[in-house]
């Protein structure tokens, strides 16, 4: 037998067989929880959709589960360098009332994937009131220069739109010629063998589709062939050790013949012209 009534301060208060409301409140509520907690277990191991199906269900009790602590309280982000964890948590604001349970996981998803920032990201429901994201982000290997504008690309060729060109101006070589963004890739692997002479280049040129240029901030442009590159770059490196020609003033060195080495010297015209007419 259930009987109600209202108290002074318009709270229900009731009987059921001789109990007071507020144990046997507790009691029930205990009850809930603990069916709750086994239910989520169960509901872990669930396909996507199954879960899916069970949360539309749900949705009624949505006030229940909030005031019972499945709400959002907390928000986990890993993986971030470049991207701005506040534009995740722009993205999961709008769930921040209701119940975790009615999170649109592949909405929030989708929505992160838009920024060109992110390769892959997980999204896990930590229940009963946190949600992990995890982000592996596109790594830029270099400045992609065409007649638009300047970009940051990854080792794929891919366009990082949402980068700072500004921002990563002198960490990375800019890169320019038709087809280069696609063939970046193998030539800096090459490149990056002698960390040290690497960085002194500050930009590479891929010519007609088959081979590079590399400007270094000396002033001195070398010519690689179209094959063997490895040997190339091992005979600059000799030329550098041995040499030192990054100092001799040289303004191209063309390694295009792998049986002959070119080199073109700078030389000061206004003091030729004055010696002559001394």
């Amino acid at each position: 037998m259930l009987r109600l009534k209202l108290n002074k301060k318009n709270l229900v208060k009731a009987k059921f067989y001789g109990f007071e409301t507020g144990k046997l409140t507790r009691l029930i509520n205990l009850s809930f929880l603990l069916l709750f907690i086994l239910f989520f277990c169960g509901f872990y191991f669930l396909d996507n959709l199954s879960k899916d199906y069970i949360i539309n269900k749900l949705k009624p009790s949505n006030k229940f589960l909030i005031n019972n602590g499945f709400k959002i309280e907390n928000v986990l982000i890993t993986g971030t360098r470049n991207l701005s964890n506040n534009y995740i948590k722009d993205i999961i604001e709008i769930y921040k009332d209701g119940s975790i349970l009615n999170i649109d996981l592949s909405s929030i998803y989708n929505k992160i994937k838009q920024n060109s920032w992110v390769k892959e990201v997980s999204i896990e429901r930590v229940l009963p009131n946190i949600i992990k994201i995890k982000i592996l982000e596109n790594q830029p290997i270099a400045i992609w220069q065409n007649k638009k504008n300047n970009k940051l690309i990854t080792a794929n060729g891919d366009i990082i739109f949402d980068g700072n060109v500004n921002d990563f101006k002198n960490d990375f070589p800019i890169i320019k010629g038709n087809k280069s963004k696609e063939n970046i890739s193998s030539i800096l692997e090459i490149l990056e063998t002698n960390q040290s002479f690497y960085e002194n280049i500050w930009s590479l040129t891929f010519i007609n589709e088959r081979r590079w240029d590399l400007h270094f901030n000396q002033g001195l442009v070398v010519r690689l062939p179209s094959k063997d590159i490895k040997k190339a770059w091992e005979k600059i490196i000799k030329l550098q050790k041995n040499y030192n020609v990054l100092n001799l003033k040289l303004t191209e060195i063309d390694l295009r013949n792998p049986k002959q080495i070119l080199g073109k010297i700078n030389f000061d015209k206004k003091a030729i012209f004055k010696r002559k007419h001394l």
